[in-house]
């Protein structure tokens, strides 16, 4: 067992601030998967879980050097198309059921149509059924 120690910090100027690392997530295994997108690239799959047993992934972090609207994912086989317009991170099943609310999500989808490159990054935690 490894723990995904996470930090989420924001502040307003002239306003309030927000700082949240509860909890600690402790995770059986994980995986970082980094993929080079050239501007035109379509469907470039990754993968985030090997199975698809409810509860699983735990954690899930995706990043990328380039944001913008025309840099985008899709989750499994579904049609929404999400904007990586910034980092997403999920926390926690709850969350993690955000990405595909009808199974246990497996892969991830990636567009860049950007018109520069963009490397994303895929951070997966999980528990070994």
């Amino acid at each position: 067992m490894v723990n995904i120690n996470w930090q989420f910090q924001a502040s307003i100027q002239g306003g309030p601030s927000l700082a949240i690392n509860q909890p600690q997530i402790q995770v059986a295994a994980y995986d970082v998967v980094q993929k080079a997108l050239a501007d035109g690239d379509t469907a470039v799959v990754v993968p985030i879980q090997p199975d698809s047993t409810p509860g699983d992934v735990v954690f899930v972090a995706i990043s990328s050097d380039r944001y913008g609207a025309k840099l985008t994912y899709k989750v499994d086989k579904l049609k929404t198309t999400n904007v990586l317009d910034g980092p997403h991170l999920f926390i926690g099943v709850g969350a993690i059921a955000f990405l595909n609310s009808s199974q246990p999500a497996s892969s991830l989808s990636f567009s860049n149509a950007l018109g520069k490159p963009a490397n994303i990054q895929v951070l997966v935690g999980r528990n070994v059924s």
